[in-house]
């Protein structure tokens, strides 16, 4: 019982967390998944980014209700990321499924990136200074930016299981003068092509706890429309700086054996 109601909980807060920052949840589903279920890191990988269907899903559509998603955008990212997943999935199965080791050592690697990132953004922030600058890209610029970005994000899905929003809401904030609210829904649209592509192979190669999976996403359901509803009336600055303590801990906890 206290496993179902910790994996309800972990949920609900990533489901929030995807809505209000664009991320898909898995970078606070993975951790818990493995730190609080004692779930193995493939195990953990395979059954966030299952999670994370629901709450792409859900956040995608309160966004699209309140027209903060431009659909040919994440069309874009979204069809590359298609592709990035199939690669992505590969190298998992045929290279860091087996090597707990090895792949314990990149996730603390990618939250010790998102650590930096996180407080360059929060310190930005506090300072009054803006985090990106919109650029003026071409059309067909703007497309082969937009397909490479969806190409690295399906990758990263693939192997770590988490959807990249990190990446996609900053760029298009930067290439196409987004609002932030929608570079956000934007983002989440995008990424539930290839989270569901993702995590139906990770389902059938046997790295997905379903019953675990599907509470999680129970709560990322509910989450997700929290999030959606106070997307405009909370700063992110609290959230950021919050989370730049969470990923420099879990960078902290996957690197420390090294």
């Amino acid at each position: 019982m206290l496993t179902h109601t910790m994996a309800l909980l972990t949920g609900a807060l990533a489901g929030m967390v995807g809505a209000l920052l664009g991320v898909s949840g898995g970078i606070i589903m993975l951790p818990a998944n493995q730190f609080i279920l004692g779930f193995s890191p493939p195990l953990a990988v395979g059954t966030s980014l299952f999670a994370a269907i629901f709450t792409t899903i859900s956040g995608g559509y309160g966004h699209f209700r309140q027209g903060n998603v431009q659909v040919k955008t994440a069309l874009l990212i979204g069809s590359a990321g298609l592709v990035g997943t199939l690669l992505g999935s590969y190298i998992f199965k045929a290279y860091l499924s087996a090597n707990a080791q090895l792949l314990e050592f990149l996730l603390g690697l990618l939250f010790l990136s998102m650590t930096v990132r996180m407080s360059r953004e929060a310190y930005k922030e506090w300072r009054g200074q803006p985090n990106n600058k919109p650029g003026s890209a071409r059309v067909n610029s703007e497309i082969v930016h937009l397909l490479l970005l969806g190409l690295v994000t399906g990758t990263m899905a693939g192997i770590f299981g988490v959807g990249g929003g990190f990446l996609i809401v900053p760029a298009l904030i930067w290439f196409l003068a987004f609002e932030p609210y929608m570079a956000v829904g934007t983002t989440l649209l995008a990424m539930l092509p290839y989270i569901t592509l993702g995590s139906m192979i990770k389902l059938q190669q046997g790295f997905v706890n379903l019953p675990a999976g599907l509470l999680l996403g129970v709560g990322a359901i509910l989450g997700a429309q929290l999030g959606v509803i106070i997307s405009r009336k909370v700063s992110p600055l609290t959230f950021k700086i919050i989370f730049t303590l969470l990923f420099f801990y879990l960078s902290c906890r996957y690197l420390y054996p090294f």
